[in-house]
């Protein structure tokens, strides 16, 4: 039974090819099974030229297909189910065969994030979402009285990230996801995607959402 769902950063994947056995390693240090959502990471590149030519819809496909690279990429080096689910159905199928999940997007309109939360969701699992960031702050992590958050309820968070849903752009967590989280309640860590982190996510330092 999945216990975990991570959503992986895309750059960890792209950014660190060399050293992709030591993040299916660190992943896989789980004793229970865990299922994968990876993003574009510099694959993002595609999404940015096809907006160049086409629409928001389009850009949402180009991404949907490099996330389901970087997932197929990441999976050749784990014991892990032997295909990527491509909708929620899906999701139930493989989680079914107790082997660890990767897998990339779903449906346009849809993050990385929005998509581990709905397999959270749907598995009833705790979420991991390992960004670039070592956690939510009250605003930009760059201001100098810019404050780490360790709790922020999805409210507080729908506030601080407002108006983050354009293709290939989500830096921190989209508003859907945000969403699903919310009325799922579902347990949610935010922190950086170190595979020290990744590997002991219980333990990470970040940002819980807590639920009223």
């Amino acid at each position: 039974m999945v216990s975990k769902v991570y959503a992986v950063s895309g750059s960890l994947i792209t950014e660190n090819l060399d050293e992709l056995g030591e993040l299916a390693e660190a992943l896989e240090k789980n004793e229970d099974q865990i299922l994968v959502v990876t993003g574009a990471g510099g694959l993002k590149e595609y999404i940015y030229s096809a907006g160049e030519f086409g629409n928001q819809g389009e850009q949402d496909l180009v991404g949907i297909a490099a996330t389901r690279l970087n997932a197929k990429t990441l999976m050749t080096a784990m014991e892990a189910y032997p295909d990527t689910p491509e909708t929620a159905e899906e999701i139930r199928t493989a989680a079914s065969t107790e082997l660890n999940v990767v897998m990339g997007g779903l449906t346009p309109g849809h993050s990385t994030d929005a998509v581990a939360a709905i397999a959270a969701e749907l598995l009833e699992a705790e979420l991991y979402i390992a960004t670039s960031i070592d956690g939510v702050y009250n605003k930009n992590p760059e201001a100098e009285d810019a404050k780490k958050l360790d709790e922020v309820t999805p409210e507080e968070l729908k506030g601080i990230i407002d108006g983050n849903n354009e293709a290939g752009r989500h830096e921190l967590i989209d508003s859907t996801a945000v969403e699903i989280i919310e009325r799922s309640r579902t347990e949610t860590k935010i922190f950086e995607g170190t595979f020290e982190n990744i590997e002991r996510p219980g333990s990470a330092d970040g940002t819980r959402i807590v639920h009223e």
